[in-house]
């Protein structure tokens, strides 16, 4: 469950996001990670919300606007 930056810690932040987008060692076919990201890191994407300015959901809505086609 990802919790609101008012109700974590950016550790907790940072270790939702690192699980979430986890590097599955080499399963590329069934992970999908680095094609969603494009070459960024998750980390990188969501940089904003483990530093607690914005919420999670704020971004990714914008990170898949900006990404549609």
């Amino acid at each position: 469950m990802i919790k609101s930056i008012h109700q974590s810690t950016k550790i907790e932040r940072q270790n939702v996001i690192d699980e979430m987008f986890k590097c599955q060692n080499g399963d590329c076919d069934n992970c999908g990670v680095c094609t969603i990201f494009k070459g960024t890191s998750p980390q990188a994407v969501y940089k904003d919300y483990i530093e607690g300015i914005r919420e999670f959901s704020e971004i990714a809505r914008e990170f898949n606007q900006r990404n549609r086609l």
